[in-house]
């Protein structure tokens, strides 16, 4: 088997490709021109390219119903896992489809039906068929998604949970975070005209920056920003560069995945 390059990863955030304030409502403007985008700078990452999304208003409304992020706490939960399961599918076969339909040979991942969870935290994970995908040139394509629980029963696994994993046990350079904002502010814009992207996020200032980190809007079981921003300190460590950029933004996500950095928030160790 040939030696895996280094990979980026890359994660469509749920509310810039949903809107989390309509349940099951795709942004197809938005999915349908990122999509175009991976296409256009896919001679560059072909085979080195893993691109994850989150669930928007697709799972989130059925899991906050049942209270799956609290794992088997009734009968009741047991309808959630199939609610959730399957709404999450349902938006990760859309956003497949985006990019089949772009160009991009893309393939569902999952996690559902391949990895174990302990308190949250993926624990298991076989990840020889992801690898053999990268190999052949395939864009493989994970979601977030409820999974089993050793401890809980089951949980919400997040995208970012997901990108930790992958950043822990694969040859990973880079990760990109494409929302609905150009980074991480001093505050909220919409509010006030004199906040400041913060240009870098390290450890050293993550408590000072944890007083401007707020949700998400609309409804999200997985912890919004302060969540992201964690994973993303964790997934520094291994030496990894992730930022966050604003996928709102015309040809942002395409001008980072052919190398350009310093378009939102570095999030480095």
């Amino acid at each position: 088997m040939r030696k895996m390059k280094k990979l980026t990863l890359v994660k469509l955030g749920g509310s810039l490709i949903t809107d989390k304030t309509k349940p099951y409502t795709v942004r197809w403007d938005v999915l349908k021109r990122l999509a175009k985008e991976i296409a256009e700078s896919w001679k560059s990452v072909k085979g080195k390219l893993i691109v994850g999304h989150g669930g928007g208003s697709f799972p989130h409304c059925s899991a906050k119903r049942y209270k799956v992020h609290l794992g088997v706490i009734n009968e009741e939960s047991y309808k959630g896992i199939v609610f959730v399961q399957n709404d999450a599918s349902k938006l990760n076969r859309i956003v497949v489809e985006a990019l089949i339909e772009a160009g991009v040979n893309a393939v569902s991942v999952q996690p559902s039906a391949c990895l174990i969870c302990e308190n949250g935290r993926i624990k298991e994970w076989y990840l020889e068929p992801l690898k053999n995908m990268l190999n052949l040139g395939l864009l493989p394509v994970p979601f977030g998604d409820v999974c089993l629980d050793r401890k809980m029963g089951c949980c919400i696994v997040s995208t970012e949970e997901i990108l930790y994993y992958l950043a822990k046990n694969l040859d990973v350079e880079r990760i990109i975070l494409v929302g609905k904002v150009d980074g991480v502010f001093t505050g909220v814009p919409e509010k006030d005209k004199n906040v400041k992207l913060i240009k870098e996020i390290t450890p050293e200032n993550f408590e000072e920056v944890k007083n401007f980190l707020g949700g998400s809007d609309g409804i999200d079981v997985t912890g919004g920003m302060l969540h992201k921003i964690e994973r993303m300190l964790e997934i520094a460590e291994y030496g990894v560069v992730c930022e966050i950029i604003n996928g709102l933004k015309e040809n942002y996500l395409k001008r980072a995945l052919l190398g350009e950095t310093g378009l939102g928030t570095v999030i480095r160790n």
